[in-house]
């Protein structure tokens, strides 16, 4: 809520909301929320009917190729050409949970994309040639918010989705929330909370080895749960 400025900060705390060096409440709410790409725990639809390619690219930002692009990438490419195409009406009713999530993961897929899209135009062709990889384009750095986009989905689909965000967003700063731990152990740090404050922070794979963790707690009750659920 922060980050998009959806809230913003008591006064002794303005200074220390900041990216790249430049204060968040210097941006425009608008300018800022364009420029962070999102991915909220409660997936959000058009009322139904609405055509897919409406739900996906709101802002009729992308073409239809990129649209197929991502939803292929996503696995849903199948489901959305057996109801009728980018053009058919979508009922969110009839998309599981782990579609819907994987749904709100290729809208920002298909924002980065774009907006690498726009950049490459506006620095040119000889740029483009001579970078080795899609990680290394501009419009591949940014942050990206996931809020808990693994809760309830299956290992499946969290390990697609996984592979995903590390794909697509491989120069992005990603900062997810998270209470399943299934997803976390490849980021760079952790931040453990308790009743809104911080009680500890490091790296995840050096924490689950810490005796006296709070994290290594929580990631040992995780791994409980599980094989209790495998009995």
């Amino acid at each position: 809520l922060l980050l998009l400025r959806l809230l913003d900060p008591l006064l002794p705390c303005t200074g220390e909301l900041t990216i790249d060096d430049v204060s968040l409440l210097t941006i425009d709410r608008s300018t800022l929320r364009r420029r962070i790409i999102a991915v909220p725990q409660d997936s959000t639809f058009f009322p139904d009917g609405t055509p897919f390619l409406k739900n996906l690219d709101p802002f009729n930002v992308a073409n239809e190729e990129e649209c197929q692009a991502v939803l292929e990438m996503t696995g849903l490419w199948a489901l959305v050409s057996e109801r009728g195409g980018l053009t058919a009406g979508l009922s969110a009713d009839g998309l599981s949970h782990g579609q819907k999530q994987l749904f709100n993961l290729a809208r920002a897929v298909l924002r980065r994309r774009v907006h690498a899209r726009h950049l490459d135009a506006e620095i040119g062709d000889a740029y483009i040639k001579s970078r080795t990889s899609a990680a290394e384009a501009p419009g591949d750095t940014g942050v990206l918010i996931l809020d808990e986009v693994n809760r309830g989905v299956d290992m499946a689909t969290q390990k697609a989705m996984q592979d995903i965000i590390r794909r697509e967003f491989a120069g992005y700063t990603v900062v997810m929330v998270s209470h399943g731990l299934e997803m976390i152990m490849g980021f760079d740090k952790v931040f453990v909370m308790d009743e809104g404050r911080l009680v500890e922070e490091g790296k995840p794979t050096q924490l689950v080895d810490k005796v006296d963790s709070r994290f290594r707690e929580l990631w040992m009750v995780g791994k409980r749960e599980v094989l209790s659920v495998a009995e």
